[in-house]
């Protein structure tokens, strides 16, 4: 018996089974691709798209050749899903559940995504959120014993998925955009070395021209942390007089 054709038969099997695989988890999130595809133009799919989308995705998830991608756009749906369930604190933590599961699945394999880090802590706000409508309007959890300590270890994860998004050093700049926002919303809660790397993003938002600055407004209307964009721009007179134009043009438009 050749051993050596034996091998190469196995192997060769092993791979068209793959591809197989890989190939029926592309087919069954075909569904999936309209209402991805609109969110990320940010358009605001039909709730009946959603679920039908994040079933189709779910399904691709379970083959064996499903790729991080399927798994990383399950979790935009599901969280997409949770958003919009805000008066339904409760059925809104189910889905930021699902969510996450699907996004930490889809980092495993492949971490290097910055995307995938910033949709953990983008996941952390809209659980705070849930939690707190459920306070004000006097939802009882299913199990309140040990909220206080969930909630810590949902903001601990956030920080470390914060960390990660900063590390990866993607700067596309929806991604800089966002770091630089959760950073600013967590100021007192950031280690040295990440506040430096927040205060970087405040120039390589400039680096982007009027829609760098025109975001460097708007965070700067939002956050209570303005002062750090003050700062950065202070060492650089011509950014600053652009800033300052831009912001005199937001202010005074309304």
């Amino acid at each position: 018996m050749n051993w050596r054709a034996v091998f190469g038969l196995v192997i060769g099997l092993a791979l068209a089974a793959g591809g197989i695989a890989r190939g029926l988890a592309a087919w069954a999130a075909r569904p999936a691709h309209p209402v991805v595809y609109a969110l990320g133009r940010g358009a605001e799919p039909d709730p009946a798209l959603l679920v039908t989308g994040a079933a189709a995705l779910a399904r691709s998830a379970q083959w064996p050749g499903a790729s991080a991608r399927v798994r990383g756009d399950l979790a935009l749906l599901q969280l997409e899903r949770a958003r919009r369930a805000y008066a339904e604190p409760g059925v809104s933590l189910r889905l930021i559940e699902a969510g996450v599961a699907a996004q930490r699945a889809a980092l495993g394999g492949a971490p290097a995504r910055g995307s995938g880090w910033a949709r953990l802590v983008y996941a952390q706000d809209l659980r705070a959120k849930a939690v707190a409508a459920q306070a004000l309007w006097a939802v009882a959890p299913a199990d309140s014993q040990g909220a206080p300590d969930d909630a810590r270890a949902a903001q601990a994860e956030g920080l470390r998925a914060l960390e990660m998004a900063f590390l990866t050093r993607d700067l596309s700049f929806s991604l800089v955009r966002f770091r630089l926002d959760a950073a600013l919303a967590r100021w007192e809660d950031l280690r040295p070395w990440l506040r430096n790397a927040a205060r970087a993003e405040v120039l390589e938002l400039t680096r982007y021209g009027a829609r760098g600055m025109d975001a460097l407004v708007e965070l700067y209307l939002g956050s209570p942390q303005h002062w750090v964009i003050d700062e950065e721009l202070a060492a650089d007179s011509a950014q600053r007089a652009y800033f300052e134009k831009r912001l005199a043009r937001r202010t005074h438009s309304g």
